[in-house]
């Protein structure tokens, strides 16, 4: 399948680093991809320390110590897609694919994984190997990298993942209780010393035209929101 129906993608790296805002511009983005108000896009950006559930707490998604959070003083923000919690930290880069539908039915099998296909091969530019692993992840030499989640209409769809990149591992696997089976995690500083967010997005990008894609750098589109860095 082809995620992306039309062959030109705005490709989005946010500075902003507040959760609530960007879990808002999440639904905002959809919002407008969906209503064709604004062309297919990605996204990149980067939350400050937080948890972020998906809307069910659900036992094969895995969870979070609500008590330490507490304790800690870590935020918990719930976002519009499945799946279970996910850890956020400056070392975190979360990307997203707002796509339009004709709606047709996604499996989510190859939903994530035509999505995990840019990712990949921009990883594979920047010397790190790479695998998508069913149902929602990116491993590494069999360390989980990344996680994702989607969410779906008739006209537009979401898939938007994270990315460690140098996040504090030791706080995120005291937070969340993973599902059963799931790999450990593992930031790709480990098999890329000093890797930047800058890196993946560029990487992302030339993955995204050697496919084909016409990918334009633009502003934020949302009337009142900050500039946006290429």
């Amino acid at each position: 399948m082809a995620l992306f129906l039309g062959k030109r993608v705005r490709l989005l790296h946010d500075s902003g680093s507040d959760p609530s805002q960007n879990l808002a511009r999440e639904d905002e983005l959809f919002a407008l991809v969906e209503s064709s108000e604004h062309s297919e896009t990605v996204r990149f950006w980067t939350n400050s320390e937080c948890l972020v559930r998906g809307k069910a707490k659900n036992a094969r998604y895995g969870w979070y110590r609500e008590g330490l959070a507490e304790a800690l003083g870590v935020r918990v923000f719930q976002r519009e897609t499945g799946g279970g919690v996910v850890y956020h930290d400056i070392g975190n880069l979360n990307w997203s694919i707002f796509a339009r539908s004709e709606g047709a039915f996604h499996s989510p099998a190859k939903l994530f994984g035509e999505a995990s296909r840019y990712m990949i091969e921009g990883l594979g530019r920047l010397g790190i190997k790479a695998e998508f692993s069913v149902p929602n992840k990116i491993d590494v030499e069999g360390r989980k990298v990344s996680g994702l989640a989607a969410r779906s209409t008739s006209r537009a769809v979401l898939v938007h993942g994270t990315l460690l990149l140098h996040s504090d591992l030791e706080k995120l696997n005291r937070l969340c209780i993973p599902p059963v089976g799931c790999p450990p995690v593992a930031n790709l500083s480990q098999w890329a010393e000093g890797i930047r967010a800058h890196a993946v997005v560029a990487a992302f990008g030339e993955a995204m035209k050697a496919s084909g894609l016409e990918v334009l750098l633009q502003d934020d589109p949302v009337p009142g929101r900050q500039r946006l860095t290429n």
